[in-house]
């Protein structure tokens, strides 16, 4: 099964924003049940140097940058597309992670958010994001039947009709493990960055952990 370029409802500006902080707040809550939080807190807490900024690419209204906030006491920021339009007691820029220079940090995470992107733009996001990140963290979905059965069953009942809509979509675009690991591959070839690419049990994430 090919990936799929269909857009995801949240993509949409016009929806109010009422709406979207609500389906946010269903985000938060999935990650934290799938071990999507635990997991990037794990590795950025493993850091092994000092860790004290955080950057969150495509954060959303920034449920993750509040929990590494207050779990391991460090500075954070995030950027988004789209950042919310109310005040938050975190810091949000309005940037293309693709194209804009970004923040300063010692880490770099972005959580389910590359699989709106091409090939390229991923390539492109892996280059950006080493010119003010000495690490970056990509933890995505991996396009496979397991994955969205899983979904169905055990997370869609819960959640906002739109996050039922937009997971199964997201699971359509998302990339298979081999071609994430061919995309970042290629991205860092000719230059002294490693990474580690890990598929997790029956498929339900995938995070690659760069080092430039």
């Amino acid at each position: 099964m090919g990936r799929s370029a269909e857009l995801e409802l949240l993509d949409n500006p016009t929806v109010p924003e009422a709406v979207r902080e609500r389906c946010y707040r269903d985000l938060a809550r999935m990650h934290r049940w799938l071990g999507n939080t635990s997991a990037i807190m794990k590795r950025i807490a493993d850091d092994p140097f000092p860790v004290r900024r955080v950057l969150d690419i495509g954060c959303g209204h920034g449920a993750l940058l509040r929990e590494v906030r207050r779990t391991l006491d460090v500075d954070v920021v995030g950027v988004d597309l789209l950042p919310p339009k109310r005040r938050l007691d975190i810091e949000i820029l309005p940037r293309d992670a693709i194209r804009d220079e970004l923040p300063n940090a010692d880490i770099a995470v972005s959580v389910t958010m590359i699989h709106h992107l091409s090939d390229r733009e991923v390539a492109a996001l892996v280059h950006n994001v080493g010119r003010s990140c000495r690490r970056f963290l990509i933890l995505d979905l991996v396009r496979a039947e397991i994955p969205a059965l899983l979904f169905r069953a055990s997370v869609a009942p819960f959640v906002h009709p739109i996050n039922v809509e937009d997971g199964l979509r997201s699971l359509r675009r998302a990339f298979t493990g081999n071609e994430l690991n061919q995309i970042v591959a290629h991205a860092l070839a000719g230059s002294r960055a490693t990474f580690r690419h890990e598929v997790a049990w029956f498929s339900v994430r995938q995070i690659v952990d760069i080092r430039y």
